[in-house]
This record gives structure tokens, C-alpha cells and sequence, in this order.
């Protein structure tokens, strides 16, 4: 049997697993062995009908019907976290470490596909001026509803956001002149992400990076919680990356993959963080 590889973008052998709800069932890539979804909805679906804020509130019920004991522990436990670490945001905080230093010299432009309402960037807009620094936000989002507020909320500094899928969205920021491009649990949602990384390229400065937050699908909690694990939502997401597979479509983009520190690659994590240059 075969399908298109996210990864070489060409007919590729696969093994189904049982790793499947509601029609939807995940193949694994025999060369690369990347794990996905080989009929993703299509990207019209996404600003309407399978758009995220809503399907999110599907999951969110279905779990709490099918596992309320459990789900009522994982809200407490975010509940906690969020109380003992009020101001922490990974994201944010990686983005700083790539071009926090380039922003206290220069305003530098951070484009979030996938921006959501644009609460990532408002948190990162702020945190780089109490740090000295300067943002030009620009967003990309496929949901009708979410890109109008996020918009409004960009528009106030001094930026702005495209309503657009993001293969299409991301060709239309001026070449050469981004500075930084986040995907925050976005690259997992794409169905042509090796596609996406090659017209991303040349909208990146010279010396531009993209840094990402994905699920990881080599993490303990996947393999203790088998078809259970919190990673899995069908069909929105359609890429299940390991940190091996994720180097992988880096480099077979044009990208080379930084070193990835220990916390961005907590076993027992559920996500993952990776750093992409231009080779």
C-alpha cells in the first residue's frame, strides 16, 4: 500500500496501525518512519467547519465523556502548573534566545503560522519590551473567526494577520525580511509540511530561523498510553514527529536542525521544541 510522504512529497510504502477513531486511522512511512494521516481533511474545512476552535471543543468533551477521572486530574495538573509558574512560556522564551539580542538593536519581524487569536505573540511582543526589545507580529491563520480577532489584536502592535491556509499565507511577506517564524503546535496540523518549510525559505532574512513545538510521538506518556495518549486528535492532526523524523524533514526542506538541549526533549513530555536555520 501506498501514499504520499509529508517528508519526500512522493508515493511512499506503509503499514497501517491501530491507532484509529471515527474512520480516521494513522500509517507509518517504511522508509522515513514517520507516522500520519493519509486523507487529512482539506484546507477549506479548516476555516469553518473542522476549524480549530471548534474541533477543540469536540476532543475536549469526548475525552472528558470517555476518561473523566482522568481528565479531571490532567486539568488540575495544568491548574498547578500554571499557579507554580504563572509567567512561563517556553515559546516565548526560545524565541527570545534566537533574536532576543538582534531586537534591542533593531524592531525584528516574528511571523506565528497557525497564530490562533494571537495570544502567543501578544505574550512575546510584551516580554521582548520589558527585555529592551522590539516586535513586528505578523500571523497567519486559516480560521475565518479566529483570524479576525487576532488581527485587531496584532493591528494595535503594529503588525498584522493574513487569513489565509499557510502554504498560501506564507509566501505573501516580502522576501528576505523575517526574522523569525514559530510554529507553536502547528507543523503536526499540516498535511504538506515539507512543502510549507520550502516556501517559507525565502520569505527568512539571511540569517532567519524557525522555531517549532510539536507533539512528540517518542515520548513515555505515548507509549504507556498506547491509542489513549493525548497527542492523537483526528484528523487534526496529520503528522506524528519524532525528534528523528523531525531532523529528517528538516534537512530534506534545506534546513539544517540545531542541536536540540535536553528540555527541548523531555522523555517524558508530551511535546517537543526544535530550532531550524537555512543550511
Amino acid at each position: 500500500m501506498q501514499h504520499i510522504s509529508p517528508i519526500f512529497n512522493e508515493p511512499c510504502e506503509v503499514e497501517s496501525l491501530t491507532f484509529e477513531r471515527d474512520g480516521w486511522q494513522l500509517v507509518r512511512c517504511i522508509k522515513t518512519g514517520l507516522v500520519f494521516l493519509p486523507n487529512p481533511p482539506p484546507y477549506n474545512a479548516l476555516e469553518k467547519t473542522l476549524a480549530w476552535e471548534q474541533s477543540t471543543l469536540v476532543e475536549r468533551e469526548r475525552r472528558r465523556q470517555s476518561e473523566p477521572l482522568f481528565a479531571q486530574v490532567s486539568a488540575l495538573t495544568k491548574a498547578v502548573r500554571r499557579s507554580v509558574l504563572p509567567h512561563r512560556n517556553k515559546m516565548s522564551e526560545l524565541a527570545w534566545s534566537v533574536v532576543g539580542k538582534e531586537s534591542r538593536v533593531r524592531p525584528v519581524r516574528i511571523l506565528d503560522i497557525g497564530c490562533g487569536t494571537g495570544n502567543l505573540m501578544v505574550d512575546l511582543v510584551t516580554r521582548f519590551a520589558r527585555l529592551g526589545g522590539a516586535v513586528v507580529p505578523i500571523g497567519v491563520e486559516v480560521s475565518e473567526a479566529l483570524s479576525k480577532k487576532a488581527n485587531a489584536r496584532f493591528r494595535a502592535l503594529g503588525g498584522e494577520v493574513i487569513f489565509a491556509n499557510a502554504l498560501d499565507g506564507a509566501v505573501r511577506s516580502d522576501i528576505g525580511t523575517v526574522n523569525l517564524i514559530i510554529m507553536n503546535s502547528f507543523l503536526e496540523h499540516e498535511a504538506k509540511p515539507r512543502v510549507l518549510l520550502e516556501n517559507l525559505a525565502p520569505v527568512l532574512a539571511s540569517d532567519g530561523s524557525i522555531a517549532i513545538k510539536v507533539p512528540n510521538f517518542d515520548s513515555w506518556n505515548r507509549v504507556v498510553r498506547g491509542a489513549k495518549w493525548c497527542g492523537f486528535r483526528y484528523p487534526d492532526h496529520v503528522n506524528y514527529f519524532s525528534p528523528r523524523t523531525l531532523k529528517l524533514l528538516a534537512e530534506v526542506s534545506g534546513y539544517r536542525m540545531e542541536p536540540q538541549h535536553i528540555t527541548d526533549r523531555l522523555p517524558f513530555s508530551d511535546n517537543m521544541y526544535a530550532v531550524l536555520g537555512i543550511k
